[in-house]
């Protein structure tokens, strides 16, 4: 045990005197340099950094070594040896890659006064809109040593520190910066668009994407510090709110969206649990500050995943927009597969500004979303369409009579009740219609002589004839059996009583010699009901008949007619 004892403290002794010593790194000012990984990091104690270099090394020993932050939250100093062999003498150091609640940075040039600033989440106005760098001077040809301390109740990732030439810090805040606000602007703006077109469709899923939008806003707000650096409200408890409401508003959407109840019911449910899991763990962020990120890293990894299998599947079953849904979470699963394993620290930040490509990859999605929701609103436009064509077409065959193709007796109902109603709702209004009933002659000798074939084709000659008479104001119906009709305006007369004996001399002209067209017109001024005015044509197209009778079937003299017409309409009181 004694050997044991003594082999540990010999480790350790050096261990310690080792970690005291970082190795020198040389600043390039073409790339940045990383401290976290050249340097060394202790857990922090109250002790203040000595403000020279002699006093540092003993200060340095006095630490407990260790080999990463903690996620769950801590205090640690950060101690890295840099030598600069370039001209640049302006720099920022720059610890990013994780929200970090303080931050403290004291740079040692040996015989020079020491440099430091103040950053982190509770700082006041940065040196760097949206960043926690700051400037300090390391001359060319200098070795520095920089202590950065970093002290945080959780850390959402592994932090990285950098030392970077401040006119190339200067640029990449500024290009961070536009894209930054752009990607929100442009959340925000597709979440009201969609807020305002669900208040006149009332379609849920554009609530659901409007909230979810909403959140995205809200979330990466504050995680980009834009409620502490604009608002000047600093509370970290509520910065994972929003991301436990991701799950829920996001699961809502696409259970919607996609119709999963109807396509997958499994799905369905195990969405619901992972809604009711993201509320049941979103008090953490007040209860249990420190592991909130890694809860909502939880919930928030299975909604992808879940998201993923539901748009797969929706798409298989053969919904088209959800190609666009599928498309914007493959989109957003590609940063996603980088910040969320490391906001739980199974892998180091990969890349120097986590925050902003999932933002990115957010504004991605949601523009990718409002393309399948609007996918959907055509898609359910041409359904529409197609199911309005068929019901025109169903409703014109209610309206069409199946053999001749001319209009019905429902659909002469209905024109006429029409064409009797007052002009402009007025009662005084006089209707200026006119109506002629026809009976066509000789269609049972035909049947009896020839079959109801030969039958049929005259009723067919007969409507394609009478259909000629048809214009803007001018309508023919089959009312059944050898009955039809004709609505017109009464204008009209003077060419319907002209043309009706042209068309019974075109049907013999066919073969049809044995037919004839009767006739009799009322006025709608002559009745007021449809009824009686139907009973009044009626009348004089059967004194029509019988005067025809009378005449040579050969001659079929039209004085006769004319006359069996006066004296119908003198009958009539016409």
């Amino acid at each position: 045990m004694a050997l044991v004892l003594a082999l540990l403290l010999l480790w350790w002794l050096p261990g310690a005197a080792w970690a005291a010593m970082p190795a020198l790194l040389a600043i390039d000012p073409d790339r940045p340099a990383d401290l976290m990984r050249e340097g060394r990091l202790y857990e922090a104690g109250e002790d203040e950094p000595p403000a020279d270099v002699q006093r540092l090394e003993p200060w340095l020993a006095g630490l407990r070594p260790v080999a990463r932050v903690d996620l769950h939250g801590g205090r640690y100093w950060l101690h890295a040896l840099v030598h600069n062999p370039s001209a640049v003498s302006q720099w920022v150091v720059d610890p990013h890659a994780s929200l970090v609640e303080r931050i403290r940075v004291r740079v040692l040039v040996p015989g020079q006064p020491a440099q430091g600033f103040e950053s982190g989440y509770l700082a006041g106005q940065p040196e760097y809109p949206l960043h926690y760098g700051g400037d300090v001077t390391v001359p060319p040809g200098a070795v520095a040593h920089v202590l950065v301390r970093l002290e945080s109740p959780y850390f959402a990732r592994f932090p990285r520190v950098s030392l970077v030439p401040e006119s190339a810090y200067r640029h990449a805040v500024l290009s961070e910066v536009v894209l930054t606000l752009a990607a929100l602007g442009a959340i925000g703006t597709l979440a009201f668009y969609n807020l305002f077109v669900f208040f006149g469709t009332r379609d849920r899923a554009l609530l659901y994407y409007s909230l979810y939008m909403l959140c995205a806003v809200v979330a990466w707000g504050l995680t980009f510090h834009l409620g502490a650096q604009w608002l000047h409200w600093h509370d970290l408890r509520w910065h994972y709110v929003s991301f436990f409401l991701f799950p829920v508003f996001n699961g809502l959407f696409f259970i919607e969206f996609l119709q999963l109840q109807r396509v997958s019911p499994g799905l369905t449910q195990a969405t619901r649990l992972n809604i009711v899991l993201s509320l049941v763990l979103l008090p953490s962020c007040f209860l249990a500050l420190p592991w909130a990120h890694s809860l909502a890293t939880l919930v928030l990894s299975m909604s992808v995943v879940l998201a993923l299998a539901a748009g797969w599947v929706s798409l298989a079953s053969g919904f088209a927009p959800a190609r666009y849904f599928l498309a914007a979470f493959l989109g957003l699963a590609v940063p996603a597969s980088i910040i969320l394993p490391a906001n739980v620290g199974l892998i180091d930040t990969p890349v120097p500004n986590p925050e902003l490509l999932t933002l990115l990859g957010s504004a991605a999605d949601a523009l990718l979303l409002a393309f399948a929701l609007a996918d959907k609103i055509r898609h359910l436009s041409r359904q529409k369409d197609e199911y309005l064509q068929r019901l025109n077409h169903a409703l014109a065959q209610t309206r069409t009579d199946h053999l001749t193709g001319i209009l019905n007796r429902h659909a002469f109902d209905q024109m006429l009740s029409q064409a009797l109603a007052p002009a402009g709702g007025q009662e005084e209004a006089v209707p200026q219609v006119l109506l002629v009933m026809i009976d066509l002659d000789g269609l049972k000798a035909i049947n009896d002589t020839h079959g109801h074939t030969q039958g049929d084709a005259l009723l067919c000659a007969f409507a394609r004839w009478l259909g000629t008479l048809r214009d803007g104001h001018t309508s023919v119906f089959r009312l059944g059996g050898d009955e039809f009709a004709v609505l017109a305006h009464a204008s009209d007369e003077v060419r319907l009583r002209a043309a009706l004996p042209l068309l019974e001399a075109r049907l013999r002209a066919d073969g049809f010699p044995q037919s004839g067209v009767s006739f009799g017109m009322a006025f709608g001024y002559e009745a007021r009901t449809a009824e009686a005015l139907v009973q009044r044509a009626d009348r004089r197209m059967y004194a029509h008949k019988t005067g025809k009778r009378t005449d040579s079937p050969a001659t079929g003299e039209t004085p006769r007619r004319r006359a069996a017409d006066r004296v119908a309409a003198l009958r009539d009181g016409g």
